[in-house]
């Protein structure tokens, strides 16, 4: 049944890929890319495909991120948008943009370093005993300070804030690299994510070091979360719903069970609100991480109804 679910949201992600290339404010032809026609061409390489991987690749990173964040916390109403830790890492990086301008190019890894430092940071300062609603209230406050800075930093320098829509192939390889490493050190936790199914308690009497393992989690989180913000602008609530679509159709499953249909269904979800964000209303570009709030805004509505009280 997973590898059936997983194979159908594959093939769903190859299509959408498909139509994100070809479809735009410019239709491009398939006849004249396979022709080789320079201008297809170009558009395509230069302009399309860049942001498609950044799309596919992006949307994995916020779905995994929002998986590990819930399973470490042992709280499934959470992610890295809801704790502030986007807003906070899109802030930083502007602040130090307009402090040193020769480092606009490295902004992705610039973001991915600022997003660590604060989930760790968060964790150091907010204390560990609170309610899912009371984490969800402080991280919420925090994200609007977050981004209300941002918003007068960014009109007060001049500085654009990032989107899909200027999106670069030195700023994807960035993202790939950060995707990489955070990859290599979830390998080295993998074995041990599964202690998390336990209590605390249970942990300590295993002998089992949770504190150690946690900030580990909590930097490829960290890392990947700042990553994706950093390209894409801050994106609320997806990384907190992803997990929940998953858990759907293998509502039994354990949560390291869930991370490749969580994935999956990022990147799917994150590529056909941009193909739709630039041809709904073209020539006009609509943003794509306001579209993929229509979306997921109500979903995690949905979800606080359904499990707010349960977790609280």
């Amino acid at each position: 049944m997973h590898k059936a679910y997983n194979g159908i949201l594959a093939v769903a992600l190859i299509i959408s890929v498909g139509a994100a290339l070809l479809l735009g404010s410019t239709h491009l032809s398939l006849t004249a890319l396979l022709q080789g026609d320079p201008d297809a061409l170009k558009l395509a390489i230069n302009y399309r495909l860049p942001r498609i991987i950044v799309a596919v690749v992006g949307g994995a990173m916020i779905g995994l991120s929002g998986n590990l964040l819930q399973l470490v916390l042992r709280n499934h109403l959470v992610d890295a948008s809801i704790l502030g830790i986007m807003n906070g890492s899109q802030f930083l990086t502007l602040c130090l943009i307009v402090l040193i301008p020769a480092l606009t190019h490295l902004n992705v890894v610039i973001a991915a370093i600022c997003g660590m430092v604060l989930l760790i940071g968060w964790r150091v300062v907010i204390p560990k005993q609170r309610s899912t609603m009371q984490l969800i209230l402080v991280g919420i406050a925090t994200a609007m300070t977050f981004q209300s800075l941002t918003q007068l930093t960014s009109e007060g320098f001049g500085v654009p804030l990032p989107s899909l829509s200027t999106v670069t192939w030195g700023q994807t390889w960035q993202l790939l690299i950060v995707l990489v490493l955070g990859l290599m050190l979830l390998i080295i936790v993998w074995p041990q994510l599964k202690y998390f199914a336990l209590s605390s308690e249970q942990l300590r009497l295993l002998k089992v070091p949770e504190n150690r393992l946690l900030y580990f989690v909590l930097c490829i989180v960290g890392m990947w979360a700042g990553a994706v913000t950093g390209l894409l602008g801050v994106i609320f609530f997806l990384g907190a719903v992803l997990p929940q679509m998953s858990r759907l159709m293998a509502p039994h499953a354990k949560s390291q069970a869930l991370f490749a249909p969580t994935a999956l269904w990022g990147s799917l979800l994150l590529l056909n609100a941009d193909t739709l964000a630039r041809t709904i209303v073209a020539p006009t570009e609509l943003p794509t991480s306001a579209v993929l709030l229509a979306i997921s805004g109500p979903l995690f509505v949905l979800l606080l109804i359904k499990g707010g009280r349960k977790h609280a």
